[in-house]
């Protein structure tokens, strides 16, 4: 019973060594008794002993690097209190600043103002003075600290540095087993000759046997949530994945299946370890927290989550990268693989202090792990390798778009090569006795893999749930919706939010993570405005939301509002466009206000800047207030038939710089707003759509004028789109010198028919003069011989322009022919 009982306490022991889990002797911090104090921007004399103190730790030789870190974040949350302190400091003095300016100029020369004042502005005064002591204590803080941290910052880099060149003992040395196994031993009797007595005490035994069944319980749940309810739902979630045909759908569900993959696992791990909690063992140890799970766990969920949401074995539909099934298969388990050689790495690393191992021990236990991992990189260099030539095989025909990714596959193959070189040198550097060296190329280039795929997937999930709900595709469309800009948003993020985590797995500090964003926050002043991250969110939100309220009523005044007025399409389009320009103006004003940018200081270097830039945007400007006229005084709308120029065409859109115009035979027309407002426009639309059409009829000098007149008028009436009133018309115009000269007018009730219905007439007109015997004359020319001398010269030019006819006479119609 008692081995039995010793080796669950071992196991129990070796599985909740964690650096963020439970560990013997130290399973967790008793709760403070109190609250801590509020701290305290440190005075002169407490920085005088902090300096000394710093001062003994770099020069002691045995100092080790982790009292080095431990100081450096005390150092830096001081200075953090003392830089807080000075910001308020410094609002509290402005705030006593604007009092003292309301008052006004002390008197001079002499001068007297009214005790009550004069009272006021020394009381203003003396508080002025006592505000100005707490800030100058804080900015005195800060630069001692600041001196501080670059002397241990100094330190730390030095002894990094030579720790990664200090050849320590090596693993290959068989002596150095044995001593492994002795430190082990010796570790693990001790920490069970603990537990033995602990397990001696009749009333912890009590207390065990009392809280036994909850445990249990939370075993049972555990084991039941991490297999049992987790493979039930993904089974649901896969099967609703394979019918599901909407994008919107498509979206919802795979952020499901990923969610299933994290929550569950964390749930069930967090429960088994609650349920398996070591201070149950020792009667002496305060109680942990009830949901605690490790940092090895944290790599095994994340490592099966990455491998099925990354490669997707079981949904090849739905699979991010371009690779075949039995691919994602080794892909999975590749990352799995990783995942695992992760979790070992942190459970050596937290035996290393708890178990007191030696310099040899941690050689020797790392070794196989460096080994395992190296063959693990180089399977995933050749995985990166596939994947390299699988997007270029995909994007060999995209013209313009595969340069752009030609940057990211030559990434890809950098990352490769690297990959590859860590996989030979880090085994050669172990094995020498370079440990450090070897970890530092091995394990982060693990983390960084997995973070780039964990990118990739959250890149996925994210761009696809927000293009199903911000596109314009319906539900009950098929395909892919179109995302626009989205993606590249949503890359933008997840490439800034993967910085600092990429800064912590290669050896930044979270220090250094605060007080990069600490100087990130105070921004960069440009011309006296100070642009910060918080200031640039500010008014991109303001600047957003009030755009997003503007499209949202353009889209109501467009489909509900303006259908219901009496204005016609160009007038409702010009409202359109006028909210738009004004939704837009609002939408910066605000948006610079919320930021609370003070742009006095710009408008000087405007006021500077815009003589030079008038000149040259002086035409753009122009086009622009043009536009605005067009809109407000409407001399051309949307759908009007104009003439601008050697140009005729239909109005298709009035913009900021110009206007559209769509021409007869289909070929857009961009004309400066300029133009219109300051040039000759032809609007054949502008009140109404009637318009007058003109038919010239010649007839020969044979004809009856009379009969000629009443044929056209009782053509010309007959057509349906012509208006009774006025009534057509016909024109006798003139005597010509070949024919009688007629002109047919009438008003059409759509302009837009004229080429139609002139067609229409001319056809008619060509059968009713056949029938009614009436002909059409064509120029006849007389010619007088006055002398026959010059009937010969005649005769030659004549039959030399014959046969130049003759000649051309082809080719005429062959260019008049479209099938010749």
């Amino acid at each position: 019973m008692t081995t039995f009982l010793r080796t669950v306490v071992l196991l129990a022991l070796l599985v909740c060594l964690g650096p963020g889990g439970v560990a013997p002797m130290a399973f967790a911090q008793p709760k403070a008794a109190a609250e801590k104090e509020k701290p305290k921007v440190p005075t002169s004399e407490e920085l005088d002993a902090w300096s000394s103190k710093v001062q003994t730790l770099l020069e002691e030789p045995t100092t080790q690097i982790d009292q080095l870190q431990a100081e450096r974040e005390d150092l830096v949350r001081a200075r953090n209190v003392a830089l807080d302190a000075q910001a308020n400091g410094q609002s509290s003095l402005d705030d006593l600043k604007a009092r003292l300016d309301t008052l006004g100029p002390a008197p001079t020369d002499g001068a007297t103002e009214s005790p009550e004042i004069t009272d006021r502005r020394a009381s203003l005064e003396k508080q002025l003075n006592d505000a100005k002591v707490p800030i100058l204590q804080a900015q005195e803080a800060v630069l001692r600290a600041n001196g501080l941290i670059a002397d241990l910052d100094r330190k730390l880099i030095q002894e990094f540095s030579e720790n990664l060149v200090t050849r320590g003992p090596a693993p290959v040395l068989p002596r150095h087993w044995q001593e492994t196994v002795e430190a082990i031993s010796q570790a693990a009797n001790e920490h069970l000759a603990v537990a033995q007595k602990a397990l001696e005490n009749e009333a912890f035994r009590e207390a065990l046997i009392t809280k036994l069944p909850l445990r249990l319980l939370l075993l049972i749940v555990a084991v039941a949530v991490t297999f049992t309810v987790r493979m039930r739902l993904s089974n649901w979630i896969e099967k609703r994945l394979s019918v599901a045909t909407r994008p919107r759908s498509v979206a919802w569900i795979l952020a499901l299946r990923n969610m299933n993959r994290i929550v569950l696992p964390t749930v069930g791990v967090g429960l088994l370890f609650a349920a398996l909690r070591p201070e149950a063992w020792f009667a002496d140890q305060p109680e942990v927290r009830f949901f605690a799970v490790p940092d090895f766990a944290w790599y095994l969920i994340g490592a099966g989550w990455l491998g099925g949401s990354l490669f997707a074995p079981r949904t090849a539909n739905y699979r991010i990268l371009p690779i075949d099934n039995v691919e994602a298969r080794a892909g999975a388990r590749l990352v799995m693989y990783l995942g695992v050689l992760l979790a070992f790495d942190s459970i050596i690393g937290s035996m290393i202090g708890i178990w007191r191992l030696t310099a040899a021990a941690q050689a020797v236990l790392y070794f196989p792990i460096i080994v395992l991992g190296a063959i693990q990189l180089l399977a995933a260099a050749s995985l990166i390798r596939l994947i390299r030539r699988r997007i270029s095989e995909r994007v060999s025909g995209l013209g313009a778009d595969a340069q752009t990714v030609g940057i990211g596959l030559h990434v890809l193959d950098l990352f490769g090569r690297l990959t590859k070189f860590a996989a030979a040198a880090a085994p050669a550097l172990a094995a020498c006795g370079f440990l450090a060296a070897a970890r530092l190329l091995e394990f982060p280039l693990m983390q960084t893999i997995g973070l780039g795929g964990a990118a990739l997937v959250v890149f996925d999930l994210i761009s696809k749930t927000a293009v199903s709900l911000f596109s314009q595709q319906h539900d009950n469309e098929s395909g892919p919706p179109n995302g626009g800009l989205i993606p590249v948003f949503v890359a933008i993020l997840v490439f800034f939010a993967c910085l600092p985590i990429l800064g912590l797995i290669w050896g930044a500090r979270p220090t250094d993570i605060a007080e990069a964003w600490r100087i990130l926050s105070d921004g960069i002043v440009v011309g006296g405005v100070t642009l910060s991250p918080g200031v640039i969110v500010k008014f991109l939100l303001s600047f957003g939301i009030i755009l997003g309220l503007t499209r949202l009523l353009q889209t109501v005044l467009r489909g509900t509002v303006l259908p219901r007025t009496r204005l016609d399409a160009g007038g409702r389009n010009a409202v359109v466009a006028g909210v738009n320009y004004i939704g837009f103006a609002i939408a910066a004003i605000l948006g610079i206000s919320a930021a609370g940018l003070d742009l006095t200081n710009l408008a000087i270097v405007a006021g500077a800047l815009s003589v030079g830039i008038g000149f040259g945007l002086q035409t753009v400007v122009s086009n622009f207030v043009s536009g605005i006229i067009l809109l407000i005084e409407r001399p051309i709308k949307e759908g009007d038939w104009i003439e601008v120029g050697e140009f005729s065409g239909y109005v298709r859109g009035i913009r900021v710089r110009s206007t559209e115009i769509e021409t007869f035979d289909r070929a857009a027309v961009i004309v400066p707003n300029a133009d219109l407002v300051a040039g000759t426009v032809l609007n054949r639309t502008h009140s109404d759509m009637t318009g007058r059409l003109i038919v010239p009829v010649g007839v020969s000098y044979d004809s009856d004028p009379r009969q000629v007149e009443r044929i056209l008028l009782d053509i010309i009436e007959g057509h349906p789109l012509v208006l009774e009133d006025p009534a057509p018309s016909v024109l006798f115009m003139e005597f010509g010198a070949d024919s009688m000269n007629f002109e047919l007018r009438c008003r059409l009730r759509d302009v837009n028919f004229m080429l139609t219905v002139k067609s229409d007439v001319n056809f008619e007109i060509a059968s009713r003069f056949r029938k009614e015997g009436i002909s059409i004359p064509f120029p006849q020319r007389d010619v007088h011989i006055t002398s026959a001398d010059g009937l010969g010269e005649l005769v030659q030019v004549a039959a030399a322009e014959a046969a130049r006819a003759a000649v051309r006479a082809p080719e005429g119609r062959a260019a008049e022919d479209p099938a010749s």
